[in-house]
């Protein structure tokens, strides 16, 4: 069964005059940009003595194109970084009495209405808005924040739990390599078992194979002590040297130019 929580939105002060979006001013710079990015062909880049202007020239931007298609012109830039959420979104379109930032497990939805007037002011339209965003697994979702600037920048923010350490993906712990080398060394042992016993259930006295790996000495060590009729031994002894790969003791090798 999900959980929801609807959350307070805080309201501040213009976002660029309040010290307390401080954190979020870079992303949403990022986010005006992306915009004057697909609509704009004139270069201009949002900086701090650009700022304004950037603001003014994506302002009319999202105006023209907002009835085209709701989403596609909105300010927006979502980050995350060792655990923490933060989401910036330019939101001044939609009615603020009719924003609603909600926790859905682990999910923020963010909701609203866009009312226009006709001209003449005789009727309007709505559309609604929606935004999903689902949080790092690591986010403190108890903490999550929320806050309007009186000119529309909404911000959503969530702290990493405290003794939460992100690992990266595909992180090897000590207790995971012990127990990998354990397994390891498990299936190794039964192997070498299974192949000794094989062996010498069939009887071969002795195999010689040049090897510095101690499975192989095994194997040499437990075929040499069973011991069976010795009628059988020649047979078994060539059965086995067809299907032995030969070590550089019994192979000869003949070099080019008959060195």
């Amino acid at each position: 069964m999900s959980t929801s929580k609807t959350l307070s939105l805080i309201k501040r002060e213009s976002f660029f005059d309040d010290s307390f979006f401080t954190d979020a001013w870079e992303d949403f710079d990022k986010a005006v940009q992306s915009i004057l990015d697909k609509f704009d062909s004139s270069g201009l880049k949002v900086d701090v003595g650009t700022r304004s202007e950037c603001r003014d020239l994506y302002s009319r931007i999202r105006t023209s194109k907002i009835d085209e298609d709701l989403y596609a012109s909105q300010a927006l830039q979502i980050t995350e970084k060792d655990g923490k959420f933060q989401a910036v979104m330019d939101v001044k379109d939609f009615s603020p009495s009719d924003l609603q930032v909600r926790v859905v497990d682990d999910r923020v939805v963010v909701e609203g209405k866009y009312f226009k007037k006709s001209e003449d002011g005789t009727s309007t339209s709505s559309k609604s808005f929606y935004k999903e965003f689902t949080l790092p697994h690591n986010a403190n979702i108890d903490e999550i924040s929320t806050a309007l600037s009186k000119d529309g920048v909404l911000t959503v923010k969530a702290p990493k739990r405290e003794g939460d350490a992100a690992k990266p993906s595909g992180a090897v712990t000590a207790s995971s390599v012990q127990q990998s080398v354990s397994s390891s060394v498990k299936q190794s042992s039964s192997s070498v078992q299974q192949s000794s016993s094989s062996v010498t259930s069939s009887s071969v006295k002795k195999v010689s194979m040049s090897s510095s790996s101690s499975s192989s000495s095994t194997f040499s060590s437990n075929t040499s002590s069973n011991i069976s009729s010795k009628s059988s031994l020649d047979d078994m002894a060539k059965d086995m040297q067809d299907r032995l790969v030969f070590s550089h003791e019994n192979v000869n090798l003949k070099l080019p130019g008959g060195q």
